[in-house]
């Protein structure tokens, strides 16, 4: 085989193997053969799942800009209501919302939490007075996020008709993430955050 040949064959590989990994990374993301815990093991005795549950449930403080909740899909359910505003401006009347959740199952045979997130943006506006207008945004996420800060702030005519600020907030998934992911490893469990809500819900123990 020629030199030409030789390389034809080897950018046929090449080609064949960034395909296979560009398919597998799609698979993948999408959450469809992801770890699911039961590999890692503590060092110390595991709580029970129903100890588990009320130690996650104790995070709960009136200082916590979030909640925690008991959910009839899943395990756990936390929910950080980030932004939620509405004012008016020339002509409109806007409002924005930010919302962070996580869905958590206790898979008690593997002893490990599975965590999947979950952001949605939403921003619209509406016509006051003349022409309808009418404009609607929303952007959303699910998976694992690795990182996450942010801030904002706006201000404009509040619906009491004073001028103002009508939102700011400060986030970081961090501060939301980390103090569940302590207790869970303090518990002997294992964190494990997965892209898929279906591997974060009650069905999944059943399967």
């Amino acid at each position: 085989m020629n030199s030409l040949g030789v390389a034809g064959l080897i950018g046929v590989l090449v080609g064949l193997i960034g395909f296979g990994a560009g398919v597998f990374a799609i698979i993948w993301g999408m959450g469809f053969i992801e770890y699911l815990g039961g590999k890692k093991k503590s060092s110390m005795a595991p709580a029970t799942r129903g100890e588990l549950r009320e130690r996650i449930l104790s995070i709960n403080s009136p200082e916590m800009p979030y909640e925690i909740k008991t959910s009839p899909e899943t395990d756990l359910f936390v929910e950080w209501k980030i932004a939620d505003a509405k004012w008016f401006a020339v002509l409109t009347k806007e409002r924005f919302q930010e919302i962070y959740r996580g869905f958590m199952v206790l898979d008690e045979p593997r002893r490990s939490v599975r965590y999947c997130e979950e952001m949605v943006s939403v921003r619209w506006l509406a016509g006051v007075d003349g022409p309808p207008i009418f404009n609607y945004q929303k952007n959303f996420f699910r998976g694992r996020i690795l990182f996450q800060k942010s801030w904002g702030v706006e201000y404009g005519i509040k619906e009491d008709l004073s001028l103002g600020k009508v939102y700011e907030y400060k986030f970081d998934v961090r501060n939301v993430r980390n103090p569940i992911k302590k207790v869970v490893r303090d518990s002997g469990w294992e964190f494990v955050p997965v892209v898929r809500k279906s591997h974060a819900t009650l069905q999944s123990l059943k399967s």
